[in-house]
């Protein structure tokens, strides 16, 4: 085996454990979306038909919805679902244009750089909690653990992005690598 396959081997590796995670992300997040709905609706059967409302009710949907959030970054990442503004990237010469991908590239880079800064800060800040064990009012659940979704939800983004940054433009791959090519859209 060539190191060119064994690169192209550690690149379709990478790609499907990207690929996984992005399955297991996206039933989480549909998990917490079901949970989030089921817990409104209880809230609302016991406020307006039982006046007896649920204390823990909203505080359980605003952290459910910090993970939900969080989580859904790297998966909109991957789906190419993301805002973009598309204005600097029209005012650009030709030769830097979409064929060449350069401006594309410079921003996966930043992505990923934000991404690294935003997983290692948020893994300080969340520790930094665990080690006060702040609680919250209602739930009385340790606020450590809605900082965690920070550095998960980067961290997760930062794989995305790493399989963007090493996946080949088109046109300097062979046939032989269609597989493994991003084209001009998303990562499946």
């Amino acid at each position: 085996m060539t190191l060119r396959d064994g690169g192209m081997v550690a690149l379709r590796t990478l790609r499907w454990i990207a690929k996984a995670i992005d399955h297991v992300v996206v039933a989480l997040c549909a998990g917490f979306l079901l949970a989030i709905s089921v817990v409104v609706v209880v809230s609302v059967y016991y406020r307006y038909v039982l006046n007896n409302s649920l204390i823990w009710s909203e505080e359980a949907c605003r952290y459910m919805t910090v993970w939900l959030i969080f989580l859904g970054l790297s998966t909109a990442h991957r789906r190419g679902q993301h805002v973009s503004v598309g204005s600097v990237l029209n005012r650009l010469p030709a030769r830097l244009g979409a064929k060449q991908r350069v401006p594309d590239r410079v921003a996966e880079a930043i992505t990923f750089v934000v991404s690294f800064v935003l997983t290692w800060l948020g893994a300080q800040n969340a520790a930094s909690n665990f080690d006060i064990h702040q609680v919250t009012p209602a739930l009385h659940l340790e606020i450590a653990w809605v900082y965690l979704a920070i550095p998960v939800g980067f961290g997760l983004l930062l794989i995305q992005s790493l399989v963007h940054l090493t996946t080949p433009a088109p046109e300097t791959v062979d046939e032989t690598d269609a597989d493994v090519t991003q084209t001009a859209e998303p990562v499946r």
